[in-house]
């Protein structure tokens, strides 16, 4: 694939609002996130929840009014992507909007279908009723910003983030636009957080498993690097296997394609990659796909890695969240002290001193679903 630039990006997250904020926290070692979600009847679950977040200082108030938790988490993180990518397309019509996400719409489907059971349908509130689809929040923020180019969103798991920035760089090598806002935003939900306990894959006391992210990662692409860029991707890639939708495949097959492919597309061996974005969320089956991963990709080196989903929590803002950070290091506007990953830690690398001249950031959905991404320094 031809180069796409990472012109700005644009966060919400449990580190709070803002790409500062995120830098301050990345190199803390000692940061650890606020883990709970309260629910009505039972202790609070393991959700990595943005507690401060607040949308007053950045939308005008009868606008974040109309708009749900989701929409105003990436309305925000976008308008700081947009303040800092420079000179835009000056046709709205060519600058579009990809987004993933694993939850959004859950809470205002909530309220309506409490409201149509417990009273009656014509009660239903009809200003949620927009926001009750997965596609709200990318539609809402490109009528916000007058965005008139593509707008797709991606239903993926935990891989929506990182297949909503694969499909907007394919957008802009194939002409479709000149910019594309690439995203991934979840919202802190006890309903649908409720499900995943029940599954057994959230943490609990004594007990490894997973935590979910609630926030809005957005990365600025265009062909044209503007002003200052921050990387380009150079390379993505995706693959499935067979598994059942509430679980991780057997084995690693899928995802070690879909880095052969980054790899492939980027024109770059595994030997030159210098860093690796783990996917790993605390979840040992998912531990395991990696390491075999891992063992057969690079018998050539050892890159180091980073784990950064198990603080920040998965979901597809988790997987939009590792390409933010992949980019940040690479461009070495942050740095990052939270260490090597246990279950790589006698694989990989230590963490260069220096930024890291390539990263490939990779993602595993349960179900089967696999994406790969290259970045490299601008």
């Amino acid at each position: 694939m031809s180069a796409v630039f990472v012109r700005s990006i644009g966060i919400v997250s449990g580190a709070g609002t803002g790409v500062e904020r995120l830098c301050s926290a990345l190199a803390d070692p000692a940061w650890q996130p606020r883990i709970g979600l309260d629910r009505p009847d039972a202790p609070p679950l393991a959700v990595v929840t943005c507690h401060d977040f607040s949308a007053k200082d950045h939308l005008p108030p009868l606008v974040a009014r109309r708009l749900d938790r989701p929409a105003r988490l990436l309305a925000v993180a976008a308008r700081e992507a947009l303040a800092g990518g420079g000179t835009l397309p000056s046709d709205r019509d060519r600058i579009g909007v990809t987004a993933g996400t694993w939850t959004a719409g859950t809470e205002a489907l909530f309220e309506v279908l409490r409201v149509v059971f417990l009273a009656s349908p014509d009660e239903a509130p009809p200003m949620q009723f927009p926001s009750t689809v997965a596609n709200a929040p990318a539609s809402q923020l490109a009528l916000l910003e007058k965005l008139g180019g593509p707008n797709v969103t991606f239903a993926e798991k935990q891989v929506g983030g990182l297949r909503a920035i694969s499909e907007a760089a394919r957008l802009l090598t194939h002409g479709r636009a000149d910019a594309v806002l690439a995203a991934g935003v979840d919202e802190a939900q006890w309903l649908n957080a409720e499900g995943f306990e029940r599954l057994g894959s959230l943490r609990r006391a004594g007990s490894p498993g997973m935590v979910m992210g609630e926030g809005a990662g957005v990365l600025l692409l265009g062909i044209e690097g503007g002003p200052n860029p921050y990387a380009r991707i150079l390379g993505a890639g995706s693959s499935s296997a067979v598994a059942p939708p509430h679980l991780y495949p057997g084995t690693g097959g899928a995802l070690l394609r879909a880095c052969r492919q980054a790899l492939e597309s980027a024109a770059m061996k595994a030997d030159e990659i210098d860093l690796v974005v783990s996917c790993s969320n605390g979840i040992p089956a998912l531990a395991r796909i990696e390491r075999d991963v891992w063992q057969e990709l690079f018998r050539a080196g050892r890159p180091a890695a980073v784990a950064v989903t198990e603080r920040l929590g998965d979901g597809a803002f988790g997987g939009a969240a590792r390409a933010v950070i992949a980019a940040l290091l690479v461009s070495g506007r942050a740095s990052l002290a939270w260490g090597v990953p246990e279950h790589l830690a006698d694989l990989a690398s230590p963490l260069p001193t220096s930024a890291p001249r390539s990263a490939l950031v990779v993602g595993q959905a349960g179900g089967g679903s696999a994406i790969a991404l290259v970045l490299t320094a601008p």
